[in-house]
C-alpha cells in the first residue's frame, strides 16, 4: 500500500468555521499532519454545537466538531496573547500550510502581515477563507450560509413557485468553499513546487455559492434569462420526483436513446406512439406524459422502480431515508461510510470517507482530538520547547 499523498506536509489548521474545517480534514484524510490551534477553555466553536452524541452537550460531544475534525490534533492557544502569538510564529516557521478563517486583516492585525510571514517562512501557503473575499467593498461584512445563499442568487430560484424562497438545507456553499480552499491549496503546493515562495490563496464563500448557481446563472449572464421557482419541475419531461407505492422516485427520461423502452416499461403503449417520441414533444405534452407514467408509479415501490428503470438503461433513483442512504449497497461495497478510531469520551462515530480516491493509497478515518489533547507534543516534540516554558505558558494561560 503507498503512503497517504500528503504525509509529508504540516498543516496549521487556525480556522473555526466548515468551510476551514472541512479542507483540512480533507487535507488529514490524506495524511497530512493537521494541528488545530483552538481557545484554551472554550476550544473551537463547532465543539459547542449541535446535534449532540446522545443529546447530551459537551466539548467533546458535538456532532460538527467530530465530523470535521477526524485525524487533527488540538493545540489550545490564545493567539490574542502576545506570547501566544510568538508561539504561532513559530509553528508557521516549521508549517507547509496555513489555513485560516479570521476575519479580513486578522493575520496582519496579530502582526503576521503577508510581507512578515514572508520573511518568517517563504514557502508557506496562506489560505485565507472569508464570506466576500480578501478585498471589495464588503468584504468586512459578516453573513451566515443562509445569507450566503440567498445573495447568490440561487435561492431566488429554490422552491414553489407560488411560495417564498427556500434555503438550500445543507451548508453546500461552505462545504463547497472548503472544497475549493482544499484544490486552492493544493494547486499553490503545486505551484511552489521545490522553489523558495509560497502565495496566498484568496477563497470566497460567497464566489463559491455563485459557482453552484451554475447554469442559472451562465443563462443569464448570455441571455439576460432570469431562473423562476418551479419546485422540483425540469423543462425536460419526464425529469422529477413522482410519488410511488412507498415514498417518492426521481424519473428521469434520459439517457434519451433509451426512452423507446419506457412504453413497455411503464405498461402504457401511448408512450411509444410518434406524437411523443422526441423529447421536444413531451415537453409540449407535460400533463398527458406525466398523467400516463402516474398509474404504474403509484402501484410500484420505489426500489423497485429504480432497479427497473436502470436494467432498461433509465436514469431512475429514489428518495432515500438517510437510513436507506448509510445502507445502500454500493456505499457498503465501497467501504464509504466507516467507523472512526474510538475516541475516549463517545467511543466510535460513522463518517464519511474519501470522496475521491488513489490507486491504493490510504485515507485516514482518524478520530476527532479531545480539547488540547496534543499541546505538550506539539509544543515539546514539533516545536522543541523546553519542559519549564510549557509549564510557563500553561501558568499564563497562553495554552
Amino acid at each position: 500500500m503507498s503512503a497517504p499523498p500528503l504525509a509529508h506536509l504540516v498543516v496549521i489548521d487556525l480556522t473555526q468555521d466548515r468551510a476551514g474545517a472541512y479542507a483540512t480534514r480533507l487535507m488529514a484524510g490524506l495524511g497530512a499532519r493537521v494541528i488545530k490551534i483552538e481557545p484554551p477553555k472554550s476550544g473551537d466553536p463547532l465543539r459547542n454545537c449541535g446535534p449532540y452524541i446522545a443529546d447530551r452537550p459537551g466539548p467533546e460531544r458535538g456532532i460538527p466538531f467530530h465530523w470535521l475534525n477526524g485525524g487533527k490534533e488540538s493545540l489550545t492557544l490564545d493567539i490574542g496573547a502576545a506570547r501566544g502569538r510568538d508561539v504561532l510564529t513559530d509553528l508557521l516557521r516549521r508549517a507547509d500550510v496555513l489555513v485560516e478563517d479570521l476575519a479580513p486583516g486578522g493575520l496582519a492585525a496579530r502582526g503576521l502581515d503577508q510581507p512578515t510571514i514572508d520573511r518568517v517562512n517563504p514557502r508557506l501557503i496562506v489560505t485565507s477563507i472569508s464570506n466576500f473575499g480578501q478585498d471589495g467593498p464588503r468584504r468586512d461584512y459578516v453573513a451566515d450560509e443562509t445569507v450566503m445563499y440567498a445573495m447568490s442568487g440561487g435561492m431566488v430560484a429554490t422552491g414553489d413557485a407560488d411560495k417564498p424562497p427556500l434555503a438550500s438545507g445543507p451548508a453546500v456553499t461552505h462545504y463547497t468553499a472548503g472544497l475549493h480552499a482544499y484544490i486552492g491549496t493544493l494547486m499553490a503546493l503545486l505551484r511552489r513546487g521545490t522553489g523558495a515562495h509560497g502565495e496566498q490563496v484568496d477563497v470566497s464563500i460567497q464566489e463559491s455559492a455563485l459557482d453552484n448557481v451554475e447554469i442559472h446563472l451562465a443563462e443569464y449572464a448570455e441571455n439576460g434569462k432570469v431562473a423562476r421557482r418551479r419546485g422540483d419541475e425540469h423543462p425536460l419531461v419526464p425529469w422529477r420526483t413522482y410519488p410511488a407505492r412507498d415514498g417518492y422516485v426521481a424519473v428521469i427520461g434520459g439517457p434519451m436513446r433509451h426512452w423507446h423502452k419506457a412504453a413497455a416499461l411503464f405498461e402504457e403503449p401511448r408512450l411509444a406512439a410518434p406524437d411523443l417520441a422526441h423529447i421536444g414533444d413531451r415537453v409540449g405534452r407535460r400533463r398527458e406524459v406525466e398523467a400516463l407514467i402516474a398509474p404504474w408509479l403509484q402501484r410500484t415501490n420505489k426500489k423497485d422502480i429504480y432497479h427497473k428503470g436502470q436494467a432498461v438503461g433509465l436514469a431512475f433513483g429514489y428518495v432515500a431515508t438517510l437510513a436507506e442512504a448509510l445502507e445502500s449497497p454500493q456505499h457498503q461495497a465501497r467501504g464509504f461510510y466507516r467507523d472512526t478510531d474510538p475516541h475516549p469520551d463517545v467511543g466510535t462515530l460513522k463518517v464519511c470517507g474519501a470522496p475521491f480516491r488513489f490507486g491504493d493509497a490510504p485515507w485516514r478515518i482518524g478520530r476527532a482530538p479531545r480539547l488540547g489533547e496534543h499541546t505538550q507534543a506539539v509544543l515539546r516534540e514539533f516545536l522543541g520547547y523546553p519542559a519549564d516554558t510549557v509549564a510557563q505558558l500553561a501558568q499564563q494561560g497562553v495554552v
